[in-house]
């Protein structure tokens, strides 16, 4: 019985003077790594931006352009909407998808509104 006393106040001392984790850390970067980290980031996003494809659902003049433009903002808000001049016309068009497969997928749902909407892959 005493040794079982001594045993549990031997470990109640060894647990108490042992140091478990901190919530502190020191984490030294190397600056190479920023560097490096800075080019990839830049290089995936020229590769995303050159490799992605995005639906057109409006060309021709600014004022109808410009109230599809609206229209289409408030019923896709979780989209990317870009409406600007291309020489003759404004254009509309809907998001920035990494694969076909996803631009077509999302011009089902838009087909409903846009009978004339298409996918395309813009070229730089």
């Amino acid at each position: 019985m005493m040794s079982r006393k001594i045993l549990f106040i031997s470990c109640l001392f060894i647990c108490s003077t042992t140091f478990s984790q901190s919530d502190k850390y020191n984490l030294k970067n190397n600056p190479k790594f920023d560097s490096i980290l800075k080019v990839k980031k830049s290089v995936d996003k020229k590769i995303f931006d050159e490799n992605y494809y995005s639906i057109q659902v409006f060309s021709g003049g600014y004022n109808f352009g410009d109230s599809i433009s609206n229209y289409v903002n408030e019923k896709y808000l979780g989209d990317s909407i870009y409406f600007y001049f291309e020489t003759p016309n404004y254009k509309v068009r809907i998001g920035k998808y990494k694969s076909k497969i996803e631009a077509e997928k999302k011009l089902k749902e838009i087909k409903k509104e846009f009978k004339s909407a298409f996918v395309f892959k813009p070229s730089k």
